[in-house]
């Protein structure tokens, strides 16, 4: 499978490339618009701020061909800052890319970061092939969180401070707010699986 990644330059992309090429897949390091081919898999990896992305996409020529493949069914997958980043604004400063309906408040907890590991429960939107990780723990570091308008967009909840969605899917998005590539087996398990399944 093609896997496109996106850097947004804000740190885990060697650990997340390794991942991708350790479960098969060609990897392709799309740096500016005249990198971007077919692909299966377009993904946003990130550990960072919202506030300079989407104008460093517009710099770097990216943001136009990654807004038409959106508009024709291209596949993303968003790994916590590269799942903020399909939302409309985030609290600390900063536009999104409007992709998905919703913000992106500072999470509401005594000692932030959010840093370790810490599982998630499914909800009504939680696909039957991701049900089976409900429970298992994920690596997480941040300080914010998603909060999409339709509800109907969480496949995952997770409790740090406050209960916040920890999964993401709408049409051909999945998002994780914690880091597969950074979780071990079960992490390598999963990125492999949700690779197979969304649509």
């Amino acid at each position: 499978m093609k896997v496109a990644v996106v850097p947004l330059h804000a740190g885990n992309l060697g650990s997340l490339t390794a991942s991708l090429r350790r479960l098969g897949h060609t990897v392709n390091i799309w740096e500016t618009g005249s990198d971007v081919s077919g692909t299966d898999w377009v993904v946003f990896p990130g550990v960072g701020a919202m506030r300079e992305v989407t104008a460093d996409l517009d710099r770097r020529n990216l943001l136009e061909p990654l807004t038409r493949m959106r508009q024709d069914g291209q596949r993303f997958l968003g790994i916590c800052l590269g799942m903020q980043l399909w939302f409309d604004e985030a609290e600390e400063g900063g536009r999104g890319l409007g992709w998905v309906s919703g913000s992106v408040p500072r999470l509401t907890a005594p000692v932030l970061p959010h840093i370790g590991w810490n599982d998630w429960q499914a909800t009504g939107s939680t696909p039957a092939w991701l049900k089976r990780y409900e429970g298992e723990c994920f690596y997480f570091v941040h300080s914010y969180r998603v909060a999409p308008r339709d509800a109907r967009h969480i496949a995952g909840l997770t409790t740090y401070g406050e209960v916040f969605p920890s999964i993401v899917i709408d049409r051909g998005f999945i998002g994780t707010q914690f880091h597969p590539e950074l979780s071990g087996e079960v992490g390598q398990a999963l990125l492999h699986d949700l690779l197979q399944h969304v649509s």
